[in-house]
């Protein structure tokens, strides 16, 4: 009786242990673990809007001046247009001075001359051409530079004349480069722009030429006209120039005691960022024996429970003949 016993009891518990590890093993999915999916993760990369995978972008910093006071002022006048200053710091590397004009009657001939600095200013012969200096004029223009001493000679003349009519237009544009300068600086320097002749007109109705006998001069000799002539004439000029660099109102002690101007830095487009979806990485293959039978199924597990379950029910058949017999 006592050995019937023990043979159940050895069978029932053999298949208790092998139901429950079928079980398991059937459950059993090869994922990644928190570690693994962590460090998927942690690798962001940034996409623009082109997907072009690019670092995640970083606004530029501020440009500060360490100057006290403008490194370089700028006084642009004229005997015949208004007069115009501007200040600059020592990241100024170029500014533009324009003298605008607009006339009631058509420009029939102009002479002037324009002076600056050359020990300070340069001229960029690419940034300064007969068509960008003054577009109305390019055709029929004058014009000689002597970057060496400073001056610029300009003169126009056209019977089809220039018309300044229709809307205020620029007489005189010049670019000017600025050498490197130091916060230590102040250079104050003018750029003067004197107009020696000008002459307007009245086209003819027939010809479109200008009509003789019909001509007002405005400036003689670089002396501007005033008489019953010139008031017939509505003109409107006025002069300007880039914008300061320098702006009291934004300097700020700095813990040096020095004054801090801020810069507003370089615009820059922003850029699109994203975060793509990371696929998780595949189980790396490793050297382990290849199983004889695979027990990543439920079927296979239910399989082995029903051999199992058959094979414990013949042994404990024959068991018990075994005990009868005796």
């Amino acid at each position: 009786m006592a050995k019937r016993v023990l043979c159940l009891l050895l069978t029932l518990i053999a298949l208790f242990m092998l139901s429950h590890t079928a079980a398991f093993a059937a459950t059993d999915a090869e994922e990644p673990t928190v570690a693994d999916s962590t460090a998927l993760y942690s690798e962001i990369m940034a996409t623009d809007a082109s997907g072009v995978t690019v670092p995640f972008s970083t606004e530029p910093e501020a440009t500060y001046s360490l100057a006290k006071y403008p490194v370089l002022t700028v006084a642009a006048i004229s005997n015949y247009f208004g007069r115009i200053d501007a200040e600059y710091n020592e990241f100024t590397r170029e500014f533009t001075v324009v003298y605008m004009l607009k006339s009631s009657k058509r420009l029939l001939s102009t002479d002037w001359t324009l002076t600056y600095d050359a020990d300070l200013l340069t001229l960029d012969p690419e940034k300064n051409t007969i068509e960008t200096i003054c577009p109305i004029m390019k055709k029929v223009a004058n014009m000689s530079v002597d970057d060496k001493k400073g001056v610029i000679r300009y003169a126009a003349t056209d019977l089809d004349m220039f018309d300044f009519s229709t809307a205020e237009a620029a007489f005189v544009r010049i670019v000017f480069d600025v050498p490197l300068l130091t916060p230590e600086d102040s250079e104050i320097t003018k750029v003067d722009l004197t107009v020696s002749d000008l002459v307007v007109t009245e086209p003819d109705p027939r010809t479109g030429k200008s009509m003789t006998g019909k001509e007002i001069v405005l400036v003689a000799n670089s002396k501007v006209l005033k008489n019953d002539k010139t008031k017939l004439v509505q003109t409107s000029k006025y002069t300007t120039i880039t914008p300061s660099t320098f702006n009291e109102e934004t300097i700020k002690p700095a813990t040096d005691d020095e004054a801090v101007t801020t810069v507003p830095p370089t615009t820059q487009k922003p850029t699109v960022v994203t975060q793509p979806v990371t696929k998780p990485k595949p189980a790396e293959k490793t050297n382990e024996a290849v199983p004889l039978l695979h027990t990543g199924t439920w079927y296979i597990a239910l399989l082995i429970l029903f051999i199992l379950l058959v094979c414990s029910t013949v042994l404990f058949i024959m068991r018990k003949r075994d005990i009868y017999n005796d």
